[in-house]
Formats: C-alpha cells, sequence, structure tokens
C-alpha cells in the first residue's frame, strides 16, 4: 500500500499546518470529484484520478507553505535594504542571511521542478475549486504529454532535477 500524496507533503510539517492542509485537501478532492462526475466540463478528468489528487495537494502545499516561504525572503530583502540588518528577530526566532538563502534555494528549486513539469505558480492561484479544474483544463489542451516530449519536456526528467 503506497502512501497518500498529502502525508507526504505534509510530512514534518507542524500539527496545525499539517492538519489544515490536510482538511483542506479532503474538502478540495471531495468537490473536485462531484464537479468531474456531474460536470460535462470536467468530465475528460474522470480518467486522471490520481493525478489530479497529486496537483491539488501541490496547489494546497504551493499556497500555505510555498507562499509563504516566498514572502519570508521578500520581507528579509525589505528589511535589510531599509536598514541593513543581517538578522531580523521575531519572537524566539531570528532569520539570518544564511536561513533566508536556504529558504531562497528550496523556493528557487521548488520553481523549477514545477516549470520541469510545465506547471506555472499562476494554476495555483485560485479559490474555488472549479477554477483550478479549469486551469487544468487549459493547462490540457494547450499542452498534450506528446507536445511536452516533442519539446524535450519530459525528457530524462530525474537527471535533470534541481536537487
Amino acid at each position: 500500500m503506497s502512501t497518500p500524496i498529502i502525508n507526504i507533503f505534509t510530512y514534518g510539517l507542524p500539527f496545525k499546518l499539517a492538519n489544515q492542509i490536510y482538511k483542506e485537501f479532503q474538502d478540495r478532492v471531495k468537490e473536485a470529484n462531484f464537479l468531474v462526475e456531474n460536470s460535462p466540463r470536467f468530465k475528460f478528468l474522470n480518467d486522471y484520478n490520481e493525478t489530479l489528487e497529486l496537483l491539488i495537494a501541490l496547489s494546497i502545499f504551493h499556497k500555505r507553505v510555498v507562499s509563504n516561504l516566498d514572502g519570508a525572503v521578500k520581507f528579509y530583502g525589505i528589511v535589510n535594504s531599509i536598514s541593513k540588518a543581517d538578522t531580523i528577530s521575531m519572537g524566539s526566532y531570528d532569520l539570518t542571511f544564511e536561513e533566508k538563502n536556504k529558504i531562497l534555494a528550496l523556493v528557487i528549486n521548488y520553481r523549477t521542478l514545477i516549470k520541469k513539469f510545465g506547471i506555472s505558480e499562476n494554476d495555483f492561484d485560485y479559490t474555488e475549486t472549479k477554477e483550478f479544474l479549469s486551469n487544468l483544463k487549459r493547462i490540457k489542451s494547450l499542452d498534450t504529454y506528446d507536445d511536452r516530449n516533442d519539446k524535450g519536456i519530459g525528457k530524462n526528467i530525474e537527471d535533470d532535477l534541481p536537487f
């Protein structure tokens, strides 16, 4: 039995955040499955349940984790440019230049990885599940698997990963 993708995304996260992500994932998957089963507009996703779950989990992880990490990097840059401080203290946590660079590297690797699979961060910018499914429909119509292979996207992906 394989581990559910949402458990992989939430592994090691603080309980409160992991629980929030897990609940949102369950709600989004339930709503997406309903829309796929009952809306002719989204019937094309009927054969892609695992992929749909993966992309929903990734979009929630992006919104709840990656966006906040990116925000921390930008915040550090603004504070540093104004005050020239090399460490920002927030409660008992110190965000140092080295930590900021580690976070930045993680965000850059993440962006490189999703780009390699033809996914844009804009595809994760939605409030309603039907918007997300519409984004997937647009992606699928613009970029079929055969077209991706003709462009060299998806070939030897493991050899080209940034980590």
